[in-house]
């Protein structure tokens, strides 16, 4: 697929992709490395960053429009927003991210590095579990809440 594409160098590369094997119940890349980071050693000059494979895609939706009207304010006064995880080594393409992220609807929260999907990925099993052998159904979004705020 890789091949296909035009050249990719400096351009930022957004997957939100996993590696599954092919009966989708287990990573076939996992602990010492991620899907993302394999990616981006196919594109060594590219920007990866992994985001929103944590979101089953039905509620994409419902909290993109959602957070157009402003709902579910917080005691803060304002929008209390389901989070999204991303990670990557290229600062500027992160900031493409967390914009995407954040005009999606989402709180972006910034993970760290790209060796970080080595975790993102796991956790996005566990999401799927929730949102599709569940009983509530996939419409599932989370949210991380720091209760102490540090100075940075």
């Amino acid at each position: 697929m890789l091949k296909k594409a035009s050249d990719l160098a400096g351009k930022v590369i957004l997957t939100c992709s996993l590696p599954m094997n092919a009966n989708d119940t287990d990573l076939v890349i996992a602990h010492k490395s991620s899907g993302a980071e394999e990616l981006a050693k196919k594109i060594p000059k590219g920007r990866v960053v992994s985001a929103f494979s944590t979101v089953p895609s039905e509620v994409l939706f419902s909290v993109f429009e959602r957070a157009g009207r402003g709902k579910r304010e917080g005691g803060s006064g304002r929008t209390e927003r389901p989070s999204v995880v991303y990670c990557g080594e290229d600062a500027g393409a992160k900031k493409v991210a967390a914009q995407l992220i954040s005009d999606a609807g989402f709180e972006p929260v910034d993970a760290g590095p790209l060796r970080v999907a080595r975790y993102i990925e796991p956790f996005t099993l566990l999401v799927g579990q929730l949102a599709y052998e569940g009983s509530r159904g996939p419409a599932l979004a989370y949210r991380f809440e720091w209760f102490e705020e540090r100075e940075a």
